[in-house]
């Protein structure tokens, strides 16, 4: 291990550390999205599907003004406007015409993840404060020039990792990190998901284009790969594994894997493996999202597709509970809490460090995929990530 990577290591323990405690911030404590202060005026550059779901939650953010929507395609941004039409924003076809607007305090970044990094950073220079979307960018050095550009910002840098807001597992980390499973020396995470064919992805064509989306373990699975860094407090030193295209060849053009399945090392001899399967139709006790945690105590099992519930094993074990609240959504707090942190100027819960390690453990599960072979944290960082698996 490098110099480097040992000081990029103790400042996310750090950091991971401090997240522990967001419980008592978060909505556990009923305060999140609370204050409302004075009104934000909001931006959203990209009204498809992702970017509706950010304006819709941000229209029930209390005290939150959307200023201005913009999108390349027309059709999209006019059912946005249409949306938000009692807030009569101003609408563009240029993103950088919508960061001109004299009035907009913070902006949403919800495109195609190849575009991220520039328009990242274009909004934090910009002085605004900035949502982006998972993942962060798409390469090493994109990553790092989001961090920079957060790290002189005005602004504050939102993530979207948006299940470091669920309340699941803030029921779940303070456990674990609290010892009720001992030493965790192993985890298990899959996402199982069913692909309704080619017609049905409109034009999100670029989400099956590597160069576009980052693949599927990069613009998909992130998700997860961050949920198990969270729960090892850590992030993995090497990572192997093996996946392929073998059933999903539509739409045309089509480049990203449908299954893949990695293992990851994790400081004090720990390992993670996770699979994933862009095929899965039907769902039964080992299909969907799901998270498995061993340790020398008990272990606990988490399930996130169709009954959301968290089951505890061990000889303390708490009662099986289950893993969301009713009419509590997730993404919702995520947005709320932004706000809160655009007015206060409080680092957000999922930070920058948080969307990057997120991002580097994506790209060096992919480089270990792509160049099939056994892929070190230091190599990622002084190699880069390959855009192309070797068969290609």
């Amino acid at each position: 291990m490098s110099p480097a990577d040992s000081i990029n290591r103790r400042k996310f323990i750090r950091n991971s550390a401090v997240s522990i405690s967001a419980p008592a911030v978060l909505g556990l404590a009923g305060t999140l999205g609370a204050a409302s202060g004075d009104e934000v005026r909001a931006g959203f550059i990209g009204t498809g599907n992702r970017g509706r779901t950010l304006l819709n939650h941000a229209l029930k953010s209390p005290g939150v003004k959307i200023a201005a929507l913009c999108d390349i395609d027309p059709a999209a941004l006019a059912q946005a406007a249409e949306t938000a039409s009692a807030h009569k924003p101003k609408t563009y076809s240029y993103y950088k015409n919508l960061l001109e607007q004299k009035d907009l305090d913070a902006v949403f970044v919800a495109t195609p993840p190849y575009l991220h990094k520039h328009m990242i950073v274009d909004v934090m220079d910009s002085g605004h404060s900035c949502y982006a979307e998972k993942p962060l960018a798409l390469t090493v050095e994109e990553i790092e020039a989001v961090v920079e550009a957060a790290n002189r910002a005005k602004g504050v840098l939102q993530v979207g990792q948006q299940l470091r807001y669920h309340r699941g597992f803030h029921k779940l980390m303070p456990r674990i990190h609290g010892g009720l499973l001992g030493k965790i020396g192993f985890l298990r995470g899959q996402r199982y998901a069913d692909w309704d064919g080619p017609g049905s992805r409109g034009a999100m064509k670029w989400l099956w284009s590597i160069e576009q989306s980052g693949d599927q373990i990069v613009e998909q699975s992130v998700h997860e790969l961050d949920l198990i860094n969270w729960v090892m407090n850590d992030h993995p030193l090497r990572a192997a594994g093996l996946g392929g295209q073998n059933i999903i060849h539509e739409p045309a053009g089509a480049s990203v894997l449908d299954s893949y399945g990695l293992t990851f090392d994790f400081p004090g001899g720990r390992q993670a493996i996770f699979s994933m399967i862009k095929y899965a139709p039907y769902t039964n006790n080992m299909g969907g999202r799901i998270i498995n945690a061993y340790g020398e105590k008990g272990s606990v099992d988490v399930q996130l597709s169709g009954p959301s519930t968290i089951i505890w094993r061990g000889e303390n074990a708490p009662d099986p509970e289950k893993c969301e609240e009713p009419d509590v959504n997730f993404g919702q707090e995520a947005v709320d809490d932004f706000f809160r942190c655009a007015r206060t100027g409080e680092k957000p819960f999922c930070d920058v460090e948080t969307g990057r390690i997120a991002a580097l453990t994506a790209l060096l599960g992919r480089k270990a995929i792509y160049e099939q072979r056994v892929v070190s944290w230091d190599d990622l960082l002084r190699e880069g990530a390959p855009v192309k698996p070797l068969w290609y």
